[in-house]
């Protein structure tokens, strides 16, 4: 089975902060727009727990390469309110992902994030 956001997705619109926080590789990285680095799983789920459950997240792959253990997928994404279809803002993204035991985690992840719509 290849990595997929769509875990990432399910595990922030359900706001699972356990299964959120193993989609990421124990030590990975983060580099969120404006704002340090982030290393450590438990840190970024820290970080990113208060926006658990609040929006949807759709991310939309504009390319994924696979070699071996390691893959890269960079893309588009889109926030929008969860009981509705109105766009919050649209942003890039690319993450690396790592084998680890037979599961895709998220290695390093980075995005950005214009102006608000």
């Amino acid at each position: 089975m290849n990595p997929t956001m769509k875990n990432w997705t399910s595990a922030w619109r359900n706001a699972d902060a356990e299964v959120f926080k193993n989609i990421y590789f124990e030590n990975a990285h983060i580099f969120p727009p404006n704002k340090p680095a982030i290393q450590g799983n438990k840190n970024i789920l820290d970080f990113m727990k208060g926006g658990l459950g609040k929006v949807d997240v759709i991310f939309q792959p504009k390319e994924q390469i696979i070699k071996a253990e390691m893959a890269f997928e960079y893309g588009d994404f889109t926030d929008q309110e969860i009981n509705s279809d109105k766009i919050i803002c649209i942003g890039k993204y690319s993450v690396t992902w790592i084998l680890e035991d037979k599961v895709w985690k998220i290695l390093c992840h980075t995005w950005e994030m214009p102006s608000k719509i």
